[in-house]
């Protein structure tokens, strides 16, 4: 996989979030039903926040997203039957994932002690010994932040240290072992 494929893959999860409402928020590409556990939920509605809280498991399709926190910040809904009042109505704004927070899909992973999606910029940054995989590839860094409508990434390391990494080249038809 290319790196630019491996670093983006990483804001998959929270990129549907942007254009869905909270009952269609997407971690996977095939949408489908969400599913959650949580040891607690609270929804404050004068706030548009929901908090969930305590071994949070949200799971769509083949996409899992885990975390000890989610708190989601929704907009004021405009129109439909509930009024912009209530659970699941307005579009979600902003996304906080804290404390251990691990987001997997088939062959491709990214994780960190926090992430956080903002519409406003379009952009998920993951902080805090953060390690993203994609198959053989890996890369590691204290700050990862993407720009998702450019598809800019940026990895940054702890102060004092340097981004690490591993890509390894996929074998060419000329190449022992190639399959092209």
């Amino acid at each position: 996989m290319k790196p630019a494929a491996l670093f983006f893959a990483a804001g998959t999860f929270l990129l549907a979030a942007a254009v869905s409402a909270p009952a269609h928020a997407q971690l996977s590409e095939g949408g489908g039903p969400v599913s959650y556990s949580a040891d607690n939920l609270e929804y404050v509605d004068a706030e548009r926040r929901l908090v969930l809280t305590g071994d949070v498991d949200i799971v769509q399709n083949d996409a899992r997203l885990r975390a000890d926190r989610i708190t989601l910040f929704f907009s004021q809904s405009t129109g439909g039957a509930q009024g912009g009042q209530g659970l699941g109505s307005g579009d979600i704004q902003r996304m906080i994932a804290e404390g251990e927070v691990y987001y997997v899909r088939p062959a491709q992973s990214a994780r960190g002690n926090r992430a956080i999606y903002e519409v406003a910029n379009d952009s998920v940054t993951f902080t805090g010994n953060v390690v993203v995989a994609s198959e053989e590839n890996v890369i590691r860094g204290e700050t990862l932040v993407l720009q998702i409508g450019t598809r800019r990434t940026t990895i940054r390391p702890t102060p004092g240290q340097r981004v690490r990494g591993v890509f390894v080249p996929s074998q060419g038809a000329n190449e022992p072992g190639g399959n092209r």
